[in-house]
């Protein structure tokens, strides 16, 4: 079961990323890694897939030359 965040409050700006690296260094890589694929679904999930790009390299002569 997660647990739950609770509100915090700063002073400044440079707390919540204090916060989150704290937090960042008591996670395994695998728990890491789970979190990254939860937040990744929910972004696209809201946004929609990224559409695919062509793969293909174009070589073209400057216009200066």
């Amino acid at each position: 079961m997660e647990k739950r965040r609770r509100i915090s409050f700063y002073t400044d700006l440079n707390g919540p990323h204090k916060d989150q690296v704290r937090e960042n260094a008591m996670m395994t890589p695998e728990e890491r890694w789970a979190v990254y694929i939860k937040l990744r679904r929910m972004y696209y999930g809201l946004l929609g897939n990224p559409e695919q790009l062509p793969k293909r390299i174009t070589l073209e002569k400057p216009s200066w030359m």
